[in-house]
């Protein structure tokens, strides 16, 4: 295996794949930043440029693009308080708490660490336990993956701030949200109140961009009034105050050691089974962060292990997910999709049996992977302060271009004008909840999960014919349930510990 992996290095080692590897990570950080557009994007834009390629400089070039795009997707929810995927959402309390203390910089380089730490442990894992682990994956049918869900949508407690109630209900009104279109079992239309423009669902990215950015568009506009002329509003981030603003010390990399190592193996296991996708190792890094941080309520204001633990476990999900599509031949999502019809274009047929075909190609692939981490790292620490003087741009300037970014980027994916007054009805909403302090989070996170928690849960039920008796069959299932009782336990008892805490304050 290290043999294999040393000549893989040498193959890899030329000036073209060097090159074609810049130009995915660029393109793909780009299209992370801008709302609405993400890896997927980046890879599709990128794959007739693959045509007539060599098989490594091929791959390496969209996986790069992946690979940024899980940065990127940082860059926007730090700076302008939007998450330019879905898998940053996690990222926006904390990073953009930080960038209004003026310290937008140290959190574009927190974040630059732990993604590219993440990724860089997933691509490890994934070079010595592709056909090994993907073997195990196989053991999650629809019932584990039911329940995996439900832990997942128990954790937004993690985003819930001091109302849990309220998180939860933001969470339901997701899953709820989620609904909307025509049965996946029946094709019966529900809740589309007759419109035949909701027959497909609500899409993620209008919903997004309006609950999210167009919210907070409306928030950073309303501030405004506050504010004498001449002066910026609540979106305007100041400069740095002091130097350890715009650098990460040697104590805070101490802080984010562990943070780092849980979002790692976290979004590794969740990338290592398919279907789930990097939102869910975000959602399980954030969570495993803050029950090992010694200031656990430092979490959505500002908090860098909050940080590191949701961007390491949202990257942690690029490198595993190729564990299944390498080792079974079956993508974990849709950036490993794009690379199953990369791989049948480039005359390779994703299986166990691509290790034998073309081991020099594969191992190849494997070290511009680890490669383009190194990659990331450099050329996001050299733009870091370019990126933080975009969000210095007067608010005359930035709220109209990015108004425009979010019409063309919610119009440019299906071509729908209905997508718009989709973006500006969650828009409206995520406006409402924000000002009655309901957390919006959990709400994006219950959006993302319904659709995988219903489709697993319908077809367990089919499969044994309606017996619930199907979801503690297995040995694994019982211990996932174990393990939902477990966190359901921790975290009624630390919000029963943080209420006593601020009672025992007010006295």
């Amino acid at each position: 295996m290290i043999k294999l992996l040393l000549q893989g290095f040498a193959d890899f080692f030329s000036l073209t794949n060097f090159l074609y590897m810049a130009l995915g990570l660029i393109v793909g950080v780009a299209f992370g930043a801008l709302p609405g557009l993400g890896g997927a994007s980046a890879m599709i834009l990128l794959m007739p440029l693959t045509f007539g390629m060599q098989p490594v400089s091929a791959l390496i070039l969209l996986l790069a693009a992946y690979k940024g795009a899980m940065y990127g997707g940082s860059i926007s929810a730090i700076l302008i308080g939007t998450p330019g995927t879905p898998q940053a959402a996690l990222t926006v309390a904390d990073g953009n708490a930080l960038a209004k203390k003026g310290q937008g910089i140290k959190a574009l380089k927190v974040s630059l660490i732990g993604s590219t730490t993440g990724d860089l442990f997933s691509d490890i894992v994934l070079v010595f336990g592709a056909f090994q682990l993907a073997r195990i994956a196989l053991k999650f049918g629809s019932p584990e993956t039911a329940i995996v869900a439900i832990i997942a949508l128990l954790l937004t407690g993690a985003a819930s701030g001091k109302t849990l109630s309220k998180g939860i209900l933001s969470c339901l009104f997701g899953v709820f949200a989620s609904m909307i279109g025509l049965d996946p079992i029946t094709a019966l239309p529900r809740l589309t109140f007759g419109s035949s423009n909701l027959m497909d669902g609500i899409q993620l990215v209008p919903m997004m961009m309006g609950f999210l950015a167009f919210s907070q568009l409306c928030l950073q506009m309303d501030s405004i009034r506050s504010y004498s002329a001449g002066d910026q509003p609540a979106g305007y981030l100041p400069p740095p105050k002091e130097p350890s603003d715009t650098t990460v010390t040697r104590e805070e990399l101490k802080l984010m050691r562990k943070p780092i190592l849980c979002g790692s193996i976290a979004g590794t296991i969740i990338g290592i089974l398919p279907g789930l996708g990097p939102t869910l190792g975000a959602i399980f890094g954030y969570d495993l962060a803050r029950r090992v941080s010694k200031n656990p309520s430092n979490f959505g204001k500002g908090s860098i292990e909050g940080i590191a633990g949701a961007e390491s476990g949202n990257s942690a999900v690029s490198g595993a997910n190729l564990v299944p599509l390498l080792g079974l031949g079956i993508p974990g999502d849709v950036g490993a999709a794009i690379l199953v019809a990369a791989f049948l274009m480039l005359g390779f047929t994703p299986g166990p049996l691509i290790f034998q075909e073309a081991p020099n190609v594969i191992f190849s692939v494997y070290a511009g992977m680890i490669l383009s981490n190194l990659a990331l790292l450099v050329i996001g620490w050299v733009l870091v302060k370019y990126l933080v003087r975009l969000a210095q741009t007067p608010v005359s300037l930035l709220f109209p271009v990015i108004m425009v970014l979010l019409v063309a980027g919610v119009y440019t994916t299906n071509q729908n004008i209905f997508d718009l007054w989709v973006m500006l009805f969650f828009g409206v909403l995520g406006y409402i909840m924000a000002k009655t302090q309901i957390p919006r989070i959990p709400f994006v996170i219950g959006f993302i999960l319904g659709p995988i928690l219903e489709s697993n849960l319908t077809r367990a039920l089919i499969i044994s014919r309606g017996s619930w008796s199907v979801f503690f069959k297995s040995t694994l299932a019982i211990v996932l349930w174990i393990i939902c009782g477990l966190l359901a336990y921790l975290i009624y008892r630390q919000r029963r510990k943080t209420v006593y805490d601020e009672t025992e304050v007010s006295f």
